[in-house]
């Protein structure tokens, strides 16, 4: 009796989880509307004086940024953040997803200090296989500068590429 008993649960057991399975929905699965420009991005900042630019001056080196898109997924529009490891800002910045640019002019810093802060972005551009990842390999770049209110008159240059894990 234990035998039949046995194989009826596994029966039952494998029947619901069959039935678990069952798909909600024929929707394909679909991307952000930004999710060209979208990404982890490994770069450098230099700064740019008088024409001349410096590389690394503060010797920061290599850190992470992301961009991404916005609760409204709006396709004009998208975050920019620094993760914490720059200047620490995060700004929602207009672009123009076909040409893959960004600026903004004199736009708030979401971040956690106690001042309002504000930044102006220009020559901001996302370059299709415009760079290498550490094994040579063609990835997205990413560029921009970035002026801050509380640091008037010194442009930052920041660059790199596309974050691809290899």
């Amino acid at each position: 009796m234990k035998k039949y008993f046995s194989i009826f649960a596994l029966a039952l057991v494998m029947g619901l989880g069959f039935a678990s399975c069952s798909t909600e929905t024929d929707e394909p699965a679909g991307g952000t509307a930004v999710e060209k420009m979208a990404g982890h991005w490994v770069v450098v900042v230099d700064v740019i004086e008088d024409g001349q630019v410096s590389e690394d001056p503060y010797g920061i080196g290599q850190w992470d940024m992301y961009t991404y898109n916005t609760a409204a997924n709006d396709a004009d529009q998208m975050w920019l953040s620094d993760g914490n490891n720059f200047w620490g800002y995060t700004l929602k910045v207009p672009i123009d997803l076909n040409a893959k640019t960004f600026k903004c002019d004199h736009v708030f810093i979401y971040n956690d200090g106690d001042e309002d802060q504000f930044c102006t972005i220009t020559d901001g551009k996302i370059i299709e296989n415009g760079g290498l990842n550490v094994n040579g390999k063609p990835t997205d770049a990413i560029e921009y500068k970035i002026e801050f209110t509380d640091d008037p008159g010194t442009i930052y240059y920041v660059h790199g590429v596309r974050y691809t894990g290899f």
